[in-house]
């Protein structure tokens, strides 16, 4: 994507003092991106940045010269000299949850967040697309976190550890009605460390256990697998570096074994980098296409559009699919291939971003990604809190998790598997390509 890389160069260039990212990632399917490896926790939304974040700049005003500056000083020594256990949280622990509750006060929920420089360098790792952990993507909008699949090749794959298998316990901590924040940090370590999960398969009652080696990982943003009649069904997860290496690269693949149309899979994708939403969007939309419009606080709006016209499927039966877990970056590819009507989106509103972040990076390591522009789709709706609407509604039923490529072996979906699929979504997208490529033939 030479093309989009120039695009970043160019921004990077016209605001050096400032990096973009496109904000969203709703953490409680957002931290699947995460893997549970490195989860930086639930509730809260984020993306991946640009390039590299800015440092914080010089202070306009000191907290100290505030006029309510006094009461965050006397809670500070009321807890010190009240406190029961006070000798068990460190000051570094309060000035973190103070800059984290100050940030909460913005009341940009699932968007500008704090993030101390554990959570900072999980961020760093996992927008390259390398995270260290038992390497599982689950889902925890239940009541216990939910293995959506294992990463190939990951402890958690070797282990037998298998979609739909529920997580109860990790090192002898049981995860009921804990906040997914709390489960990611038992699952959370160094590398080369060891962790004991207890787990039930899907269907069963009884638990096994694994005890399990953290590693690095890398995870591949783009999976992909044939279905029948020659529709490739291309599962993006998240807009990590070389996201748009990884799209040209399946979409070639699929062209190579005859694919007469694509389902590009955006769900619970939690977002990702700027430059990859651009490169993916313009795989499938001509050059000069429309795609976002960003609007600052002053009102001034800028378009961003597609580059090249050498995409990879810029023609030919498309359709995306969306849920309320598409975030950010995934919005922005979904409403730009809506807006432009090169394709239909079948599944759920999605969850609503629609500002940009920019990252700052302090001295200890720490950071605060913060919203500092609005971006509205490329006809000029507003997105904030409202999401991207399918063209069609389709909901799968409670408890039935997306299907994904890598559950299916040899990357192919025969008409048996097909049928068996509980995954309404995509049993949806599958036929309306099917009903596009008899009408192009």
């Amino acid at each position: 994507m030479e093309n989009a890389e120039q695009s970043t160069s160019r921004d990077s260039r016209q605001t050096p003092s400032r990096l973009r990212l496109f904000a969203g990632a709703h953490m409680r399917i957002a931290m699947t991106a995460l893997m549970l490896v490195v989860a930086l926790g639930a509730g809260m939304g984020i993306d991946r940045y640009l390039i590299a974040g800015t440092s914080a700049g010089q202070q306009t005003a000191s907290i100290t010269d505030l006029k309510h500056f006094d009461v965050l000083d006397q809670t500070y020594q009321t807890i010190r000299e009240n406190y029961v256990l006070s000798d068990d949280i460190t000051d570094e622990q309060l000035v973190y949850g103070a800059a984290a509750g100050m940030v909460a006060a913005l009341g940009d929920t699932g968007h500008s967040v704090f993030l101390d420089p554990e959570q900072a360098k999980a961020f760093d790792e996992q927008s390259k697309g390398e995270l260290v952990g038992i390497g599982v993507q689950i889902d925890t909008t239940g009541n216990l976190p939910k293995v959506i699949a294992p990463i190939p090749g990951s402890p958690a794959a070797k282990a037998g550890i298998l979609p739909g298998d529920v997580i109860t316990e990790v090192d002898g901590k049981s995860l009921e009605g804990m906040d997914p924040s709390e489960a990611s940090d038992l699952l959370r370590g160094e590398e080369g460390t060891k962790v004991k999960v207890k787990l039930i398969h899907a269907g069963e009652t009884e638990p096994y256990e694994v005890t399990l080696t953290r590693t690095r990982i890398s995870v591949p943003a783009v999976t992909w697998a044939m279905m029948p009649n020659d529709v490739a069904w291309i599962y993006l997860s998240e807009f990590s570096s070389g996201a748009t290496e990884q799209l040209q690269k399946a979409l070639r693949d699929a062209k190579s074994k005859g694919a007469k149309g694509v389902v590009l899979d955006l769900r619970n994708n939690p977002g990702g980098l700027v430059f990859e939403a651009i490169g993916v969007a313009s795989q499938f939309l001509p050059n000069n296409s429309p795609l976002i419009q960003e609007k600052d606080k002053d009102g001034n709006v800028k378009i961003t559009k597609s580059v090249g016209s050498n995409g990879e499927w810029q023609e030919g039966p498309l359709v995306v699919l969306i849920n309320n877990g598409s975030a950010s970056s995934a919005e922005f590819v979904a409403s730009a291939i809506q807006d432009n009507q090169r394709g239909e989106l079948i599944g759920e509103t999605t969850f609503g971003t629609g500002t940009v972040l920019q990252p700052f990076r302090f001295n200890d390591g720490s950071m605060l990604l913060l919203g500092v522009e609005l971006w509205l789709t490329a006809d000029g709706h507003d997105i904030y809190k409202k999401g991207v609407s399918p063209d069609t509604t389709i909901t799968n039923e409670p408890g039935v998790l997306n299907a994904i490529p890598e559950t299916f072996s040899n990357g192919e979906v025969d008409e048996e598997q097909l049928k068996k699929l509980d995954d309404k979504q995509l049993t949806a997208g599958y036929q309306a390509v099917l009903k596009e490529i008899g009408s192009s033939s």
